[in-house]
């Protein structure tokens, strides 16, 4: 089910040629309302229905840092979405928005103690902030998004560590991103017990085990500093979809994925495979949709007939080294609708179009092959 957040952003950015006017451009629907206006704070005066409307997006680059016109005219706000102000400031008065479940931000984060019904948060910044730990502990708060990514609070972390009992009650479903980099910080993790998204960076020099999440169905995972060796990842067992930026990964780790019965969709970027060789064996990748490798250190990937029976979709981007190619019995994946190629080896083009025609010699007439990119 769409959000009222979410279709109200939706509205806008299919909008960005033709920004709506201020009154004439107010979405009805009938159990809400949503404005969006890029005006300043001197039109909001006369504003006719602001005891009325349920969800607004506002540029606050057009009004004072410190103005109040917004928390006094929209008193009783749902969903509210303010970028343009500077991070370090904060709109006065935005703690008294307690019917907000919706909240997007770029500004400091306001005291949160009054939002009880605040369901999602995002926070639009260039750098990472501290999570205070009432953000992991308010029971209707379901989803955390930090764009310049989030590291947990110190002392939440040292209460973590000197506390054998310590827990947290949280209904958190997805967070991103956050910093994982030691044993504090997995402990907090392991009080998320119904997570099912998680963006995390990393350290080099940890073992880092993501099994006890067992409601896990997405995780994406980057090295921060230097590259981070996959044998030290533990996976849980149902996810569905997996994301490995800057990792270096052995055999018997991509056997270990290979193996995850559930997974949909795997996401290789910068990834350096051991030897430079990826030999799949019998039976893996059994429910896998969607593969995507991106710059990639691999040269020689090899598969087996009965590999990714149901893959629908394979992109290879800047793969630079694939001497021979795309494995070739990708032309008798039956369920196999698209393969993107953008800026990698001859050796992958010719492999791409191998494909096409053995693909369209079984039938499969809506069957594409997409290639760009400069010539290698």
């Amino acid at each position: 089910m769409v959000s009222i957040f979410d279709d109200c952003i939706n509205y806008v950015t299919s909008n960005e040629d033709d920004p709506p006017m201020f009154f004439s451009q107010v979405l009805m629907h009938e159990k809400f309302h949503c404005m969006y206006s890029n005006y300043g704070e001197s039109r909001f005066h006369s504003l006719p229905f602001g005891l009325h409307v349920r969800s607004l997006l506002f540029d606050c680059r057009n009004i004072e840092e410190r103005s109040t016109i917004i928390t006094s005219s929209f008193k009783v706000l749902r969903s509210i979405y303010l970028p343009g102000i500077s991070y370090g400031h904060h709109l006065i008065g935005i703690e008294h928005l307690v019917h907000l479940r919706y909240l997007g931000i770029s500004c400091k984060l306001p005291p949160m103690e009054s939002f009880h019904k605040l369901e999602y948060l995002v926070v639009f910044t260039s750098s990472k902030i501290e999570i205070p730990k009432i953000l992991l502990t308010m029971l209707s708060l379901r989803r955390m998004h930090f764009t310049g990514g989030a590291y947990i609070f110190a002392s939440s972390r040292q209460q973590a560590i000197k506390d054998e009992r310590f827990q947290l009650s949280n209904n958190l479903q997805s967070i991103s991103v956050i910093r994982i980099f030691d044993e504090a910080d997995e402990k907090i993790l392991r009080c998320l017990h119904n997570l099912r998204r998680l963006k995390g960076t990393v350290g080099s020099s940890l073992n880092y085990s993501f099994d006890f999440l067992k409601q896990l169905e997405s995780l994406r995972l980057q090295s921060e500093y230097g590259v981070l060796s996959s044998s030290l990842i533990i996976l849980p067992l149902n996810l569905k979809q997996l994301t490995l930026v800057n990792v270096h990964v052995s055999p018997k780790q991509m056997e270990t994925i290979g193996l995850l019965e559930y997974l949909e969709v795997l996401k290789l970027q910068h990834v350096a495979f051991e030897g430079e060789q990826w030999d799949t064996s019998e039976g893996e990748f059994p429910q896998l949709k969607f593969l995507k490798l991106y710059d990639v250190q691999l040269a020689e990937w090899n598969a087996s007939g009965d590999n990714f029976p149901t893959l629908q979709r394979l992109v290879l981007q800047k793969c630079n080294n694939l001497k021979n190619g795309i494995p070739p019995n990708f032309g008798d994946i039956l369920t196999l609708q698209m393969i993107e190629v953008d800026r990698c080896t001859k050796a992958v083009e010719v492999s791409a179009k191998k494909i096409l025609e053995e693909q369209l010699d079984i039938g499969n007439e809506e069957f594409k092959v997409i290639i760009s990119g400069p010539k290698s």
